[in-house]
Parts: structure tokens; C-alpha cells; sequence
């Protein structure tokens, strides 16, 4: 009978549970089976791939990364250049992170002018002021709202880094699910690595090493998103060794074992997180050499990494943009249909409208139409 890999649950009835190599949150789709017990995945797996999948909230959101389980990225809080502080919404919109209010009183009237990001928002900060105003009659107030939308002409500024013990334990766990596919393998064979994810201390020892001195993917798409876990036995060293990429940058090299005596192996499971198909990737563990002589933490960013994130944020600006301007256009075309009281699902627009129905779509297109001009000047 299959136990769990981190505790002595057998796997069956309410125990077994489905385990994503790579997590939902970010965009991994395979499930294995025969790895851990629902009680760990819950009290250890499911708070390690939360900090994993906050780290890398940005490119899932701004990518429109599919998550496994369904469900929308949270919020991710970002500022601009200027200061501004904003949101990232799963749909790729930026909106104010709060909201604005300001209210001036005039003999028997009083204005108030209210910025939010949507309508229940309004409705209750007008309750609030209805209650430091009990003396106006807000429910009769005339009322006029209008939804603006705006573009971004200013850059955005974020600090980033990953790993750390939670995200690293899930990274760990990530090769240690794949290896669990593996005929031969037992959690005998995996000490170190298993010994990390058991020992919750924040010193123990990590068998995680940042891995930049060689490109080990040797097929590297260039051209989208991916990530990747590949696991190999290389009985010549007496060793197992574990190999996670994420979001074709965040690299980590892992000591699986120190001690594998047993036949060699390689498998590997990757991934395009943004169209959830699976990638034919080869990973060559043969230009790892000696670990002794590997950082466990770099003192500065290495070239080939920095080169890797640059390569990476171009990927996602290039996708962000082309949901952005689907949206824009989507918008624009829905108003216009609305404006002239159609459906804003209709797919025809009756001939007689036409000439209208262009004029509207080119009105409501332009702040985007504005905004891209400005960006592509010099």
C-alpha cells in the first residue's frame, strides 16, 4: 500500500488526494496521486504554494496565466513612477488602490465628487456621508456617474525576488511529486530533500542552490512562457538531483539525495502556463558539476539571470498589451452597441446604424488609440 511522503498516512479513501507537480495557482495542470495525504497537502503544501504563487503574482496576472482550479489571480498592488498607487486585476485592468472623495458645502446644497473603482464602492461611501450629513436628503440627491478609462503612460516600479523557505519547500516539493511517477524510487532514496520539507525551522538545512553558471534547457523556447520540473538519477555522483524553472527565469537547482546508488533516470514535466499545453523540453543535468562550488544564495544577480528576467518581462508585456487591447476593443464595440440599444452581445449591426455605430467604436476606442501613440513616440 502507498504511504504518504511525509508522514505515515496510508494513501486511500479521504487520505488521497490529487497533488499539481507544478501549482494550479500558476498555471501547472498535472496532478499525481500517489504522493502525499490530503492532511499534509492542507497543513504544509497548501501555505508553501501561497507564498510561491504571491511571489510570482505579477507575470501570473499580467500574463493571464490560466490557473489549474479555475478561479481569478487576487489583486496584486503595484505604484508607478509618479507614486500612484494602483491594483493589477486578473483582467489585466490597472485601477486605483482606493478611492477619492472630496465634498463642499454651499449654503442649502452640498457637492460631493467620489473616485472609485465600482459602483458599490459609490453607494457606500454615500451612506457614510449620508450619516455625517443627516440634514441632506441623499436618496433624492441628483446623481451623475460616468465610467472614464484611462491608460498607463508612466512606468510601474516593483521589487522582486523568490525562494525563501516557503516557496523553496514548494519547489522542493515539486520535484519530489514528479519523482513519486518514478517506478523504483522510494522516499528512502530522497533523505535531504525530505528532511528539509520535514524540519520547519528556518535554518534547516536547505539543499536548494540558485543555478546560473550554464543553460541547462537545452531546447529553451523563446518565443512564450514555460515552466519546467525535471528530476534525474545520476548513480556515477551518488546523487538525485531535482531541476525547477518558472516563468523561463526563476531557476533552482536541488540535492535530492547524496547517497542514490540505483539505475539512472531523467523524467521531466513542463509546461506554457498561459495555454496550459504541454512542452517537450530536454534538460541536461551533465553540465552540473560539483554543488560544493555552487552558491546557495548569489551576492548579486548574475548576468545570464538578469538576461533571463529582462527576456521574461518582455514576454508578459507583449501579452499584457494584447489583452489589453482586446479588451479596449471589446469595450468600445459593446458601448457602441449599447449606445444605439442593441444587445451587446449582437452580432450584426443593421445597415441603417452602421455609420453611427463606427462613429461611437472610434469615440469609445480612443483613449486607447491616444495612449499607444504616446507610448510608441520617442
Amino acid at each position: 500500500m502507498k504511504k504518504c511522503w511525509l508522514c505515515s498516512n496510508p494513501l486511500e479513501g479521504n487520505h488521497r488526494t490529487g497533488e499539481h507537480i507544478i501549482p494550479s495557482a500558476i498555471g501547472g495542470r498535472k496532478e499525481v496521486h500517489d504522493f502525499i495525504c490530503r492532511s499534509c497537502n492542507s497543513t504544509r503544501g497548501d501555505a508553501w504554494e501561497a507564498e510561491l504563487a504571491r511571489q510570482f503574482l505579477w507575470f501570473s496576472s499580467a500574463a493571464g496565466v490560466k490557473r489549474g482550479r479555475g478561479g481569478t489571480h487576487p489583486d496584486f498592488k503595484v505604484e508607478t513612477a509618479s507614486g500612484e498607487k494602483l491594483r493589477l486585476r486578473a483582467d489585466s485592468v490597472l485601477v486605483p488602490d482606493g478611492h477619492d472623495i472630496s465634498t463642499e458645502e454651499s449654503g442649502n446644497r452640498i457637492e460631493v465628487a467620489i473616485r472609485a473603482n465600482d459602483p458599490r464602492t459609490i453607494k457606500n461611501l454615500l451612506k457614510k456621508i449620508a450619516v455625517d450629513h443627516p440634514e441632506f436628503d441623499f436618496k433624492n440627491a441628483t446623481t451623475h456617474s460616468e465610467q472614464v478609462d484611462s491608460y498607463l503612460d508612466e512606468p510601474l516600479c516593483m521589487n522582486f525576488r523568490y525562494g525563501g523557505p516557503a516557496a523553496g519547500r514548494s519547489m522542493v516539493k515539486s520535484c519530489l511529486a514528479l519523482l513519486s511517477e518514478v517506478d523504483h524510487i522510494e522516499t528512502s532514496n530522497c533523505v535531504r530533500a525530505l528532511a528539509y520539507l520535514l524540519d520547519p525551522s528556518l535554518d534547516a538545512p536547505s539543499p536548494c542552490y540558485f543555478f546560473f553558471d550554464a543553460d541547462l534547457v537545452e531546447n529553451r523556447p523563446q518565443n512564450h512562457l514555460f515552466h519546467c520540473v525535471s528530476v534525474v538519477g545520476q548513480p556515477q555522483e551518488g546523487r538525485i538531483l531535482g531541476y525547477v524553472e518558472l516563468f523561463n527565469f526563476a531557476r533552482l537547482l536541488i540535492l535530492i539525495a547524496d547517497e542514490y546508488s540505483g539505475p539512472d533516470f531523467q523524467e521531466t514535466y513542463a509546461i506554457d502556463p498561459v495555454e496550459g499545453k504541454m512542452l517537450d523540453l530536454a534538460i541536461d543535468f551533465s553540465l552540473v558539476g560539483r554543488l560544493d562550488d555552487l552558491p546557495k544564495i548569489a551576492s548579486e544577480p548574475p548576468k545570464m539571470y538578469l538576461e533571463a528576467f529582462q527576456h521574461t518581462g518582455n514576454l508578459v508585456q507583449d501579452l499584457n498589451d494584447d489583452r489589453v487591447r482586446t479588451l479596449a476593443i471589446s469595450k468600445a464595440r459593446e458601448g457602441a452597441l449599447k449606445a444605439l440599444g442593441l444587445a451587446p452581445s449582437a452580432e450584426e449591426v443593421p445597415p441603417e446604424l452602421k455609420d453611427e455605430w463606427i462613429r461611437l467604436f472610434m469615440q469609445n476606442l480612443r483613449p486607447y488609440i491616444e495612449s499607444t501613440i504616446r507610448r510608441a513616440a520617442p
